[in-house]
């Protein structure tokens, strides 16, 4: 290994060695068996250490004259790389704000005690919407969802050192008028005849001709009603602009039910699901069950405002156990977005 190594020398000394703590250079071509006598002249050996890297210790072959034992000297080679003892520091950017809907952009910078290493970036925690470069530790994107989040960033060097901050990111609420008022559920009350762009189970999509009343027009959807076990489920997947304020989801539905049993009530019923963009159940609605049985339509609304900037599913599930007949109508949707 070419070149010159600072080194650090410390450990106890007899005497004749003068001050514990000494500063010097030695130079790799001298070879390790020579660096002691460079050092400390005539009669002094090397000998390796086991960490850290190049390191060794110093000891005199006879010990001097009031000693107690044999006087030594350890001996570690800073900046000569091998990925052991670098330091990476990651400047703390502070607690940052936003706006949803509003383009954030932070450069997080970070620092290698070595010159020349590459950094690679992550982050942790970041408000949806937002990610890192692992190249340039930029962190940029459109927040979409409103609240507090905890983020951790790290910097991690070529040898393995890393370096990381923590701080807090708040994600405020658009703070404009909102966006254009607007009814977002394509074929809302299936009048179009067909159940696109909606997805349902077989036979759910019917019309007035069946004998089931529709809320307005001609066509709903006929969730059960087969006199035994069953599931139907209807359901459209839909985005909120991020720029909105403001999302309410109203239906209606009517339930026609012979079921008498309270506890057969209960187990007949209808619920609205809301999934996030993975499929996954966020929330979970209670809209209806056989003790609802009536001759005409209700009203529900479900709020929907925490979901702003995100694309959801929203699933009615239909729930029919043997024992009576119970059928679940559901027609004129709306989801109004301002």
């Amino acid at each position: 290994m070419p070149g010159i190594t600072r080194l650090k020398y410390g450990g106890p000394l007899g005497p004749s060695y003068g001050p514990a703590l000494r500063m010097g250079r030695f130079h790799h071509n001298s070879g390790l068996a020579n660096s002691c006598q460079h050092l400390y002249g005539k009669g002094h050996q090397s000998i390796p250490e086991a960490s850290p890297q190049h390191s060794f210790r110093c000891q005199r072959a006879r010990t001097p004259s009031g000693s107690s034992g044999p006087p030594h000297l350890t001996h570690h080679a800073a900046g000569s790389g091998g990925g052991g003892g670098n330091t990476v520091t990651v400047t703390n950017p502070g607690s940052q704000t936003g706006t949803v809907g509003t383009t954030a952009s932070l450069q997080i910078k970070a620092s290698d005690s070595t010159s020349g290493q590459t950094l690679t970036y992550s982050a942790s925690g970041l408000p949806a919407g937002l990610s890192i470069s692992s190249s340039t530790g930029l962190i940029s994107g459109t927040p979409t969802t409103a609240g507090s989040s905890s983020v951790t960033v790290t910097a991690t060097d070529t040898t393995g050192a890393s370096g990381s901050a923590s701080f807090t990111w708040t994600i405020s609420s658009s703070t404009g008028t909102g966006c254009t008022a607007q009814q977002l559920l394509g074929n809302p009350g299936f009048e179009s005849g067909s159940i696109s762009p909606w997805t349902s189970t077989s036979g759910v999509l019917t019309n007035t001709s069946s004998g089931e009343p529709a809320q307005a027009g001609s066509w709903l959807a006929w969730l059960d009603g087969y006199g035994a076990a069953h599931t139907d489920t209807v359901a459209q997947q839909v985005t909120i602009p991020a720029t909105c304020k403001n999302a309410i989801f109203s239906y209606w539905a009517e339930v026609n039910s012979t079921v008498t049993s309270t506890t057969k009530q209960a187990q007949n019923k209808l619920v609205l699901e809301v999934l996030n963009s993975s499929g996954t159940v966020v929330q979970t609605v209670p809209v209806a069950t056989a003790a609802n049985n009536g001759t005409s339509y209700v009203e529900y609304s479900t709020n929907l405002a925490s979901y702003i900037g995100q694309t959801i599913t929203l699933k009615f599930i239909g729930t029919e156990v043997s024992g009576g007949n119970t059928s679940f109508l559901e027609d004129s949707n709306a989801l109004n977005v301002s």
